[in-house]
């Protein structure tokens, strides 16, 4: 099974001023992963495409899948986003695997905005998922909808299954997991105390158990802000519960 790790582990050292090409080479012969993912928002828009361009080649020199995180919405009332066609070809220039956007709302489509979609997402190898959110939208009678809407519309879409953003509308992964699982291909991997984000094993999630029931071909990715001491025994953990 892939672990990997989000750029959010980094969020402090961004916060100072770090980029995340900095921060990910301090993984470099230090620490096993085999994907990152980093975080749109994380970028200075006029760095941006230099930056990405060294990380996709550190990430192709490390062996590591590269993932992107958007700050957006895939989809709302009226239709989906027009950002991700430029994603995609984005995503394509980068070598980036795989695209995550946050659900949405379940959007009323036409037949010709669907048909486009559709084939937008057929026609590129790039891996496009969607999260549940930390908002009503991500309610999980609300988003089962949602992910039973995306079937029946026959659309491409992985899920990324965030075990932290349940907390913070007073829901619970484990029920949630258990509902979603079937639909899950990412799995983004947090441990929460009182709406707060805590180290593995310090939290009320029953992490250990939702990871020994993922498939194999599933990554899974530590997301949460991690202080340098302690990412080597936070990714420790997550090896041994997946051995």
């Amino acid at each position: 099974m892939k672990i990997g790790i989000n750029t959010a582990i980094y969020e402090s050292q961004v916060q100072a001023g770090a980029t995340q090409l900095e921060c990910l080479k301090t993984l470099v012969t230090r620490f096993y992963v085999s994907a990152v993912e980093v975080r749109g928002e994380f970028f200075k828009p006029e760095t941006r495409s230099a930056e990405l361009l060294a990380i996709s080649q550190l990430c192709e020199e490390q062996h590591w899948d590269l993932y992107y995180s958007v700050p957006e919405e895939l989809f709302s009332s009226d239709g989906y986003n027009a950002s991700l066609v430029t994603n995609l070809e984005l995503a394509t220039k980068y070598h980036i695997k795989s695209l995550k956007y946050s659900f949405g709302v379940q959007p009323t489509l036409q037949a010709h905005d669907l048909e486009a979609l559709t084939q937008l997402l057929a026609t590129t190898s790039i891996q496009v998922t969607i999260e549940n959110q930390p908002n009503a939208n991500g309610d999980l009678a609300t988003f089962e909808s949602d992910v039973a809407w995306v079937k029946s519309q026959k659309l491409t879409l992985g899920y990324t299954f965030d075990s932290g953003n349940w907390y913070w509308i007073d829901q619970q992964p484990e029920p949630a997991f258990a509902a979603l699982k079937s639909a899950i291909t990412v799995f983004h991997l947090k441990d929460i105390k009182d709406q707060t984000t805590v180290m593995l094993g310090q939290g009320a999630t029953d992490w250990h158990s939702l990871l020994g029931q993922l498939s194999p071909e599933i990554p899974v990715f530590l997301e949460y802000n991690i202080a340098a001491a302690d990412l080597s025994g936070q990714i420790d953990l997550v090896k041994q519960a997946l051995s």
